[in-house]
Parts: structure tokens; sequence; C-alpha cells
């Protein structure tokens, strides 16, 4: 699961595979939010033991699954969506001590869930997940993704120095309780990508962030 953002955990489930995401900030996360709104995160399972349901302040339910079998992918290793000023590296990550998805702890950075698709996959999520901020790094880039509009570009470089671009789709604000693994980490539906932070209400004494912001785009 994902560890915190800000205050809060930032926690998306994952779906018929993996393990999950850690939290959008690290272990010395801010009291109160920086921002409006958040972070988010996202979060595969890992197989057996199953993962209990998580509350809605800190992570999402993750689905049990077996991990994939190791296949050559290609990672992706920068991402960058020109119009809001995001242009980050990305850090291949697998999962945390406690089954969700690990996070980079610099919110400078972003993970990519490695048991997932590459980028020259033809099927399936590409998903990203980072903090939003951290007591010891600040804010981070991602603070920015809640400016995100349909139809601006986001462009992936890889590890084979390929680059692919991608149009937004969707902007969406999703109640930790209700975000659906599945969904986000699709390994057999159409190629997309998916970005994941906190969003939401900031909520002191509830547990902080009240949803996920989860961007999702197609191949343009």
């Amino acid at each position: 699961m994902i560890r915190t953002c800000g205050a809060a955990a930032l926690v998306v489930a994952a779906l018929t595979v993996f393990g999950s995401l850690s939290g959008c900030s690290s272990s010395g996360d801010r009291t109160e939010p920086v921002e409006p709104t958040g972070p988010m995160l996202v979060t595969p399972t890992p197989s057996a033991p199953p993962i209990p349901p998580a509350s809605p302040s800190s992570s999402v339910r993750a689905r049990r699954a077996d991990l994939p079998t190791a296949t050559a992918v290609v990672q992706p290793v920068r991402l960058q969506l020109e119009r809001i000023g995001i242009d980050l590296p990305v850090v291949g990550v697998g999962v945390a001590a406690d089954g969700q998805m690990a996070l980079p702890p610099n919110p400078a950075n972003v993970g990519w869930y490695r048991f997932g698709p590459g980028t020259t996959d033809t099927r399936g999520s590409i998903v990203l997940g980072g903090h939003v901020d951290s007591n010891e790094y600040g804010v981070g880039p991602l603070a920015q993704l809640r400016r995100v509009r349909p139809g601006d570009l986001a462009t992936l470089r890889s590890s084979d120095t390929s680059v692919r671009s991608y149009r937004v789709q969707t902007v969406e604000d999703i109640p930790k309780s209700k975000l659906i693994p599945d969904r986000i980490f699709d390994r057999d539906g159409a190629r997309l990508l998916r970005i994941i932070t906190c969003g939401g209400p900031y909520d002191r004494n509830g547990g902080g962030y009240r949803d996920n912001l989860v961007v999702t785009a197609v191949p343009a």
C-alpha cells in the first residue's frame, strides 16, 4: 500500500496481479496538506495472505493475486507533461513489505510498477505513482497533476531510447473507498497510461486526503 500523501496515506489498489503502492510521502509526513488537494497512489497486491480491507483514509482494497511471470519489458525512464511543467525521472518499483506497490521516497521521482506492462507492450495499463510531498523533500511536481486536462499530451521516454505519446482522456478524483483495483492495474485490456497521486479534500481528523487523483491517457 502507499504510505502517505502528506499526513494521509495514498493508496490505490491494483488489479489482477501483483503488489501495491506504498504511500504518498515518507515516514516524516506532513501533518497538514500543502495544497487543497494532494497526492495519490496506486497499489496491486501479492499472493497470500490476502490484504484486509483498508480504510478509506489510507488505502484501497487490493485483490489477491500471484506475481506475473518475469518477462523482458521496456521500462519508462522519464514522464513529461509539458503543458503543466512536469518532467520527472521514472524509476522501477516493486512490492513493499506491507504488500503494496512501493513508491520512490523523493516526490521528485515517479515510480513505475515493474510487474505490469512496459512501454512496448500492446495490452494493459502502464501504472505510474508518486508522492505529492514530504517533510524531507517538500512539495513535489505531482502537486501540479490536478491541473491536467483532457487532451493534454503525456510523453514517456523509455530505456530503449524510444519515445511514446499519450493523450489524456480522463482526470478523476476517486474516493479511496470506491477505487476499483482491476480497473487501475489491468494487464489485458486496452493499452493505457495511468498516473496516480492523492486528491480530494484533506481531513486532518479523518486520516488525510479522501481521494486518489487518477489520470488516464490513451496512445496518441
